[in-house]
């Protein structure tokens, strides 16, 4: 048996139907009641209900790309190494990377990302106002806090025995420090900083860098790497280099320590010439036929003496290449001053020459040197996806500072990169991410659903996205 009954509360007047029922064992009547909603009608019985009080809601941020980037690098085990780094300033590091992976923008729009995003409940200790973050640049441009990194990074994250890849770009800028120096670039000439990296060859990271100045050429800076990378362990290794490190001084160091090299011949040499006069003539033959992915190639072994050791010299001739430099060659030529070394500059088309202090097979010869390439890559996305260029700070200590930071940023894309393959960019991640919000209620965050995109990538990199969070 059901009625209704109304109660009212103030000024509004409320229809409950209560409905009884008889218990047989117990003998008693009991009573349910179920709540209708306020009276709108009570002659017709219409009544209204309306929805529970919700929480307050505080804010919406963006939460997909910080929470993404935590997690990932979590799993990877590099957040513990940089919060034991950074201690009592690593939410402010941590914070300045997330956002350098995030955006490109310049450092003083950090504080405004900050409070927009995730990131300010992942690390409420970061201080990211312009002024503080110059201070904190300055405070991790010291060589004590930078040697303990590379110390336990080089020891938990490279593999250098297999390897390792030298490389330096040019960061052309108008900053008044004793760093900032003429120098050429290309085949420009700008006030610039060199920056020189090394990878390591087996799992494509950044594992060093330094910074020069800018009228400091590469083949100088060889010695003081290596001697550099000794301190932290990396000796004994396999150094894979372009002609801008070859010089008889490095040829000479490199055996005298006993380390294993790959680099390519300047075509100024006496040497190039003599091998291009010698062995061009008679390289396109079955025997040097080698297959190169999808292309063919022309590669030919010789043993050769490389200021007074014995060495091992790959002459390389790319047939596609060789077509379209004739056919620039050609269409240069002057009629009424033609070269006096056409004949040979005709040899060189297409040529590319190798030397290395250890016999390699010549299938693999040519792909282990362009290993080398990893570092011109990490260095597009150093300038394309995380900002290096321009260089905005006013000090050698500031710059120092901003390097390192960004040098970890690398390490931290060049992680998330190597995880993905192909399957994704970075940039399209982090984009695709950052669409996932949260709404911030007192006690609890509330993460928004997920698209089928958000949940392949997030299966990809191994994190799982909650549907809620504590405060």
């Amino acid at each position: 048996m059901s009625y209704i009954v109304y109660k009212k509360f103030g000024k509004g007047e409320y229809a409950y139907e209560v409905t009884s029922t008889y218990e047989k064992k117990t003998k008693e009547v009991k009573k349910k009641t179920k709540y209708l909603g306020i009276v709108v009608d009570k002659k017709n019985k219409i009544y209204e209900k309306r929805q529970q009080h919700l929480r307050p809601e505080k804010l919406i941020l963006d939460f997909g790309d910080s929470y993404l980037i935590k997690k990932f690098l979590e799993n990877t085990k590099f957040i513990p190494l940089l919060t034991e780094t950074f201690g009592e300033n690593a939410d402010s590091f941590l914070a300045l990377m997330t956002y350098r992976l995030c955006h490109t923008g310049a450092m003083m729009h950090a504080n405004d990302w900050h409070q927009g995003n995730y990131a300010k409940f992942q690390y409420p200790k970061a201080d990211l106002r312009s002024q503080s973050i110059s201070t904190f640049l300055k405070a991790i441009g010291g060589d004590v806090l930078q040697r303990r990194f590379f110390r336990e990074y080089m020891t938990q994250f490279c593999n250098t025995k297999n390897g390792i890849i030298i490389d330096a770009t040019s960061m052309p800028n108008q900053i008044h420090i004793p760093l900032t120096n003429w120098g050429r670039s290309g085949e420009e000439i700008d006030k610039q900083i060199r920056f020189l990296l090394v990878v390591d060859k087996e799992s494509g990271l950044p594992v060093y860098f330094r910074t020069l100045p800018g009228n400091i050429v590469d083949v100088s800076t060889v010695e003081n790497t290596m001697d550099e990378l000794k301190q932290y362990g990396v000796k004994n290794t396999f150094v894979y280099c372009d002609a801008g490190f070859f010089s008889e001084d490095n040829i000479k160091l490199f055996f005298e320590k006993k380390i294993q090299f790959l680099t390519r011949l300047p075509a100024g040499r006496i040497l190039y010439k003599e091998l291009i006069n010698t062995e061009v003539n008679n390289l396109e033959s079955k025997g040097n036929i080698v297959k190169y992915g999808d292309r063919g190639l022309f590669v030919k072994h010789k043993k050769i003496n490389l200021f007074g050791d014995n060495a091992h010299a790959y002459i390389v001739l790319d047939p596609c290449r060789k077509g379209r430099e004739l056919s620039r060659l050609i269409a240069e030529i002057d009629s009424k001053n033609p070269t006096t070394d056409l004949e040979y500059e005709m040899l060189t088309r297409g040529i590319m020459i190798l030397v290395s202090s250890s016999e390699i097979s010549k299938e693999d010869v040519v792909p282990a040197y362009y290993l080398r390439q990893t570092a011109e890559v990490l260095f597009g996305f150093s300038k394309d996806d995380i900002g290096i260029l321009p260089l905005r700070v006013h000090s050698e200590e500031t710059l120092s500072g901003f390097l390192f930071l960004q040098f970890i940023t690398l390490i931290a894309f060049a992680q998330m990169k190597k995880v993905l393959e192909k399957d994704y960019v970075v940039e399209e991640v982090l984009l695709n991410f950052r669409n996932l919000k949260c709404k911030i209620y007192d006690k609890e965050i509330v993460v928004s659903e997920l698209t089928r995109k958000q949940k392949e990538i997030g299966a990809k990199l191994k994190v799982m996205v909650p549907k809620s969070l504590g405060i």
